[in-house]
């Protein structure tokens, strides 16, 4: 077995641990920790393949006069009794500024419809913890340096948890030697979680008595699985407040949070959402697999109303510079991810192969828009007489370039989702794509190629074709 597994791998050994273990004996204070547990090593090994290095840093120094200024500010926000329908988590990863309007791709079918019904609904954006109306964008309140702060008292009242339950936390050290048995390291992974809980029973009581204020009924979640979204999720569960989690990337079997949990309890579990909304019939099936033996967690078909919206022409853009650089180019999206070290190395042949027909449109994932990333793509690129873009491509919507797109290459994203909302055919260029889609390959008009010689050709056919 490898040290460092792939997806399917790992689930695979996640699913022997699950079978092997009572997870019923991962209680902290009547909490069944086993999912917080189960993403945190999935999503701690899957780390290892990433070079952090290249990631956005938002972090931003706190002072005890920015939490002092932050606790003034929620005093005089919740002194105005706001009443608060629903709220949104988001990030900054799925925000985009339009005309002067910041639209939410995750939550934008929920929020146009909410808007429509003059709802009360607010996001808070986990990038700098602001919470503000989804109408103007305006800022209502700030929470940063509260995280911050319960981040840091988290450390001692781990000591007085992890004692207080060491029955529990000691179920650490049995899965750090059945991981040690597969040649998998662990422990810096195992010894952050008494750490996370603490910080997760402390959100959660300051956000219960948010949620409480503010009258909040429905929560709405861009990715469940960050730690501060279970938290969130653990205090909306304590003041009985549905929990939706809205689809935003891949679901797909091989998904540590959506796939593949052989073991749910029948009773389900407190820091996981009461309903998944998918965009598509096979993420369906695979969460149902995943959760049908509890009644606590349901799915439901819903839609990716952020891709139909730009369909319709509901989102007002300039097109004219995207236009401008694709017009008489066959147009091909690369879109990149964290955990493949730059552009695989036959790709970047099949990039100095192509002819001027072409125009390669290089889209670095949101989380390395870094000028260390960009730069260090550029600098891969071979020459070539083919036109290309980086910035653009990266930081343009993705909806408003794949419209211009006659053919999608990655090694495994989501974004093979939108290229087949908009009817644009895919070449998968690395095995994780093939165990992430599947069967699913086919409905999302998405095929395997893993040399030069096949996208090449597929290139080739389509110039011909289009000219």
């Amino acid at each position: 077995m490898k040290t460092n597994p792939d997806n399917q791998e790992l689930l695979k050994i996640i699913n022997e641990l699950e079978d092997q273990f009572d997870l019923t004996k991962l209680n902290v204070r009547g909490l069944n920790i086993w999912p917080l547990v189960r993403i945190s090593i999935c999503f701690g090994l899957i780390a290892n393949r990433y070079d952090v290095g290249t990631f956005v840093n938002e972090k931003k120094g706190k002072t005890i006069f920015s939490l002092i200024s932050d606790i003034i500010s929620l005093k005089k926000f919740l002194s105005k009794k706001p009443k608060i329908n629903t709220l949104h988590t988001t990030h900054n990863l799925y925000l985009f500024k339009i005309n002067n309007k910041i639209y939410d791709r995750v939550h934008y079918g929920n929020e146009f419809n909410d808007i429509q019904n003059n709802s009360k609904i607010n996001r808070i954006n986990f990038s700098d913890f602001s919470i503000s109306s989804i109408n103007n964008n305006k800022s209502r309140t700030n929470l940063s340096s509260l995280f911050l702060f319960y981040k840091i008292i988290s450390v001692p009242y781990s000591l007085f948890l992890f004692f207080g339950n060491f029955m529990t936390f000691i179920n650490l050290f049995y899965f750090y030697s059945f991981f040690k048995r597969k040649h998998i390291n662990t422990i810096d992974i195992l010894f952050k979680i008494p750490f996370k809980v603490s910080y997760i029973f402390l959100i959660s009581r300051f956000m219960k008595y948010f949620f409480e204020e503010c009258e909040i009924k429905l929560l709405r979640h861009a990715n469940y699985y960050s730690l501060d979204s279970m938290a969130m999720t653990l205090a909306a569960r304590r003041c009985n407040i549905e929990i939706e989690n809205i689809q935003h990337g891949s679901q797909s079997k091989d998904h540590p949070a959506f796939g593949r949990w052989n073991v749910a309890q029948t009773d389900g579990y407190d820091l996981l959402p009461s309903m998944f909304s998918c965009w598509d019939k096979e993420s369906v099936t695979i969460l149902k697999q995943s959760f049908s033996s509890s009644a606590k967690h349901n799915v439901r078909l819903s839609k990716y109303s952020w891709v139909e919206a730009w369909k319709k022409n509901e989102i007002h853009y300039n097109f004219d510079e995207i236009k401008s650089f694709a017009r008489g180019k066959f147009n091909i999206l690369l879109t990149l991810q964290p955990s493949i070290d730059g552009i695989q190395d036959f790709v970047l042949d099949a990039i100095k192969k192509t002819s001027d027909d072409v125009c390669w449109w290089i889209r670095i994932h949101p989380r390395q828009l870094t000028n260390h990333s960009v730069n260090f793509i550029k600098d891969s690129l071979p020459q070539t007489t083919s036109k290309i873009s980086v910035d653009l491509a990266s930081t343009s919507p993705l909806p408003a370039i794949l419209s211009i797109t006659d053919l999608h290459i990655t090694a495994f994203s989501s974004s093979v989702y939108e290229a087949s909302l908009f009817n644009v055919p895919t070449l998968i260029t690395h095995k994780m794509g093939v165990d992430y889609y599947g069967q699913n390959l086919k409905n999302l008009n998405a095929h395997f190629c893993n040399n030069i010689d096949l996208i090449t050709e597929k290139i080739r056919n389509g110039v011909k074709s289009k000219f």
